[in-house]
């Protein structure tokens, strides 16, 4: 018969659909649950410091001027989102340009269709704002957006040479310090808590679906959730969220298919491409069967140090391929 279960050693295959599904469902998921806190306009801190106000941004790739940030990353982009008793994400309706109606440059509104000296594009992964011209670094750049509060992550994002930002949800004057700092960090190298990071372990086991069928089984592999929060209350909570999730299910994407198609939402710089597709688009056009999640055991709980709370959940995944 030769190798079965796969078109060619190129296919993402299931560990990574199973991972890029897992990641999208949660991150949606908490969406429609309120994972986001919106910054309005001129809105303060309990310290008196605008929320909707960015800083030049302390990345090498780009022109000082060019870029800017906010003090949280991580921002939606998504439309269409309204959980009970909030306010919707604070989001445009433009599908061209999903995300944020414009920026704000000196009180002067620029929206996202914008040209000329003004015309910007913006990076949701990182939080920041590029323009395609380098403005003055004396501008007060400004932008109505919403940040999620859950980070959901790849395991693989967190290695050594990242910076676990602490303190971020209260803006201070450490947001304004220049050229120290762990704002003066790139926020591609920095992760923000909470956070709830993902990865896949080596545990599986197959069984056929039907007797004289090789084709077909039932597989099963172990996922871990770590939970990571500054606080022991919150990361708690971490944990119940993802535990309580015991036989629920979430759609398996075809990765490969995503790709083939040019239909990942953001593109490599973390901006939404036109007409960006959100999860429940992306599961009705590539997905693939069910992924039930089984047996959650949660394997730890602990205090890392005195900012920093961790806990693991272990999920069993069932998928038939």
């Amino acid at each position: 018969m030769g190798l079965i279960g796969f078109n060619n050693v190129f296919s993402a295959n299931v560990n990574n659909n199973l991972l890029d599904s897992l990641i999208e469902f949660f991150d949606y998921e908490l969406l429609k649950k309120g994972n986001y806190f919106n910054s309005s306009l001129g809105e303060t801190s309990p310290r008196g410091y605008d929320y909707s106000k960015l800083k030049l941004s302390s990345s090498e790739h780009y022109d000082s001027g060019a870029a800017w940030e906010g003090f949280r990353s991580n921002w939606v982009w998504q439309s269409g989102l309204t959980p009970d008793g909030m306010t919707p994400p604070l989001v445009g309706t433009n599908d061209t340009i999903p995300g944020i109606s414009g920026v704000y440059v000196d009180s002067t509104f620029y929206p996202s269709t914008t040209t000329g000296a003004y015309k910007h594009k913006v990076d949701y992964f990182n939080g920041r704002v590029i323009f395609d011209n380098a403005i003055s670094t004396d501008s007060t750049v400004q932008v109505e957006h919403s940040y999620k509060y859950i980070n959901i992550l790849y395991a693989s994002n967190l290695p050594y040479i990242r910076e676990i930002q602490y303190r971020t949800m209260d803006k201070s004057s450490f947001f304004n310090d220049n050229d120290k700092g762990d704002y003066e960090i790139p926020a591609e190298m920095r992760i923000q808590l909470p956070a709830i990071a993902i990865e896949i372990v080596p545990s599986r086991t197959l069984r056929p679906m039907e007797l004289g069928n090789v084709a077909q089984k039932f597989i099963q592999t172990d996922v871990l959730f770590h939970c990571l929060a500054e606080d022991a209350m919150t990361r708690n909570k971490l944990v119940d969220i993802v535990s309580l999730q015991a036989d629920n299910t979430a759609t398996m994407l075809d990765s490969d298919e995503i790709a083939a198609s040019g239909a990942f939402p953001l593109d490599y710089q973390g901006i939404p491409v036109s007409g960006a597709l959100r999860y429940p688009d992306l599961c009705s056009q590539y997905g693939q069967g069910g992924i039930r999640l089984l047996n959650p055991r949660v394997q730890g709980m602990d205090m890392l140090n005195s900012n920093l709370y961790g806990g693991i959940v272990r999920i069993t995944t069932e998928v038939i391929k």
